[in-house]
């Protein structure tokens, strides 16, 4: 099941030249001018034997260095710490990975705390004695990726980044919108107005762009439909017809994942299990709040269960 994240990141960062200004943002200039970022296109749907389409929150590109081989960008987002990202990413690289071709993962992350590396192996290195765990530690194969980790970031740090407006509206949206009260979202979206009336305007953007804002913004937030659609109108300078409808269709699939409740209530109970065998008996409370969570809240739970000392920490 997808996440508002995942369907935000793909929509954004599938577009060739969304994606390669922020990837050269993100490597060495030396790194950058080297790449003709204008041969990127968007991966076919398989390569090799890996099926993309499996994996949607998953964006990977194909371009061609100035003098050289083609090179792969896989792409990828983490909206909460992830012991597995490690070997998520290994594991790509297993199956892009093309004779006479380069590739390079990057990770944008936009969870609520800093970034913490994190990998499955270190628990199996727990168990061994001090000496052989370290010559194991130095044996294992590593994988690199290249992090951007929005948390350390302010609003104004990634206003004066150089990329197209879409993709800063889209990278403010990950970062803040979900953290926001009502009234501080829609204080928010005001202050990208700016950003809002360039992507709109942007053919590159695709006339897509605000309905996939919007929708994120009702996914993730308190905001009504009624107040957004006021503050699109007002910020855009033109009618906007696609928020209402927009709001129909998330009512409709709402009703469709009422019917998908009772795979999600499985889940959390799964999570409690889980939660009673490392810290004992649940609160009531507690036990409540995890009965009524959405996917994106269960994910961002069961991510953090093997690192919080407490209950307090997990739930904070």
């Amino acid at each position: 099941m997808t996440t508002p994240h995942d369907n935000l990141f793909h929509f954004t960062f599938g577009k060739p030249h969304q994606a390669a200004a922020w990837i050269a943002s993100l490597l060495p200039p030396t790194v950058a001018s080297a790449v003709d970022w204008h041969s990127l296109q968007a991966a076919p749907e398989r390569l090799g034997a890996y099926d993309l389409r499996l994996n949607v929150a998953d964006v990977v590109h194909r371009g061609a260095l100035h003098a050289g081989p083609w090179i792969n960008f896989l792409s990828e987002h983490c909206s909460a710490a992830a012991r597995a990202l490690t070997q998520k990413v290994m594991r790509y690289a297993v199956h892009l990975g093309r004779e006479g071709e380069l590739l390079l993962a990057f990770v944008l992350y936009h969870g609520d705390r800093p970034w913490r590396a994190h990998d499955l192996r270190d628990r199996v290195l727990l168990q061994l004695t001090p000496g052989v765990a370290a010559e194991l530690a130095r044996l294992q194969v590593q994988v690199h990726f290249v992090l951007d980790d929005l948390s350390r970031c302010s609003e104004e740090e990634l206003r004066r980044r150089s990329l197209p407006p879409l993709a800063l509206v889209t990278l403010l949206s990950l970062r803040f919108l979900r953290t926001l009260d009502e009234a501080d979202a829609r204080a928010a979206i005001e202050r990208w107005g700016d950003l809002l009336r360039a992507a709109d305007r942007d053919p590159d953007s695709g006339p897509d762009a605000v309905e996939r804002l919007a929708c994120y913004v009702l996914r993730t937030t308190e905001v009504t439909p009624r107040d957004l659609h006021a503050a699109f109108e007002r910020i855009l300078q033109r009618p906007e017809e696609t928020i209402m409808s927009t709001a129909e269709r998330l009512m409709k699939e709402g009703e469709a994942r009422g019917e998908a409740r009772g795979e999600l209530r499985g889940v959390a109970r799964r999570l409690c299990r889980l939660l009673e065998k490392r810290f004992g008996p649940l609160p009531a409370e507690i036990a409540q709040r995890v009965g009524g969570a959405g996917i994106v809240e269960l994910d961002r739970w069961f991510d953090r269960v093997l690192d919080a000392a407490t209950l307090d920490e997990l739930f904070a």
